[in-house]
């Protein structure tokens, strides 16, 4: 679903880490990298992206759509 754990864990990251750097609560980054929420707060996955140093597109595992 996404890469945010991959992510974090390339820079070194805790959860808690990444929710002090962004603000997004994480409770909130445990549910969507273990997918049992996905990200729909669009400003909470912008602060995230910041707080990594990526862009939101790097945070989303694109599926293509079936023609």
């Amino acid at each position: 679903m996404n890469h945010i754990k991959e992510i974090r864990q390339a820079k070194n990251l805790n959860r808690k880490q990444l929710s002090e750097l962004s603000g997004v609560p994480s409770r909130t980054i445990d549910d969507w990298e273990n997918n049992r929420r996905v990200p729909r707060d669009v400003y909470q996955l912008k602060k995230v992206a910041d707080a990594l140093g990526v862009k939101i597109e790097d945070l989303i595992k694109w599926e293509e759509l079936p023609k």
